[in-house]
């Protein structure tokens, strides 16, 4: 069987997933110490300065550009890379299915699955329960290549939550 999905997707995920929360934590420890050290500025100042004025002036906006930037970040970003971890975790950790069909065709458009983006492979495959032919779109990552599968091969590939790990071409 021909592996698509292997341990080194995972690794480079683990890596891209730290390193991104790494840069927040990086970016929010210096906006905690400038915080700090205006906290302090404003607490040795005399009662009704003209300085804290300029304090406030300064921490505010600084806030809430640090607000927009964590929302930015934590919810657009780095959730989008957390999914894909668990998406990667999950397809080599948990149980797998494994399905034989009549490769159809490639489906190039981006689809999103649980905050992932997949393009897909369409089989036709048996049904026993029904007794008939019915279409299954099996996702992969849009980040990787496209399987190489001629058109019409009889395919025995194995999914996770429909998502390809391997497959192998039987004609």
């Amino acid at each position: 069987m021909i592996e698509y999905f292997k341990q080194e997707y995972l690794l480079e995920i683990t890596k891209q997933k730290k390193k991104e929360m790494t840069i927040y934590l990086i970016i929010l420890g210096v906006y905690l110490m400038i915080s700090a050290g205006l906290f302090y500025w404003y607490m040795t100042l005399p009662y009704k300065s003209s300085q804290i004025i300029t304090v406030k002036l300064i921490h505010y906006p600084l806030t809430i550009i640090m607000l927009v930037f964590s929302i930015i970040w934590l919810a657009v970003k780095y959730k989008r890379t957390y999914r894909t971890y668990v998406t990667a975790y999950n397809l080599l950790h948990v149980k797998n299915q494994t399905s034989e069909g009549s490769f159809l065709e490639y489906d190039e458009r981006v689809e999103d699955k649980d905050g992932v983006d997949y393009k897909a492979l369409v089989f036709l495959e048996w049904n026993k329960f029904k007794n008939d032919y019915f279409e299954r779109k099996v996702l992969v990552f849009e980040q990787l290549p496209m399987p190489q599968i001629p058109e019409n091969a009889k395919v025995k590939y194995v999914t996770q939550g429909n998502v390809l790990i391997r497959y192998e071409i039987l004609d």
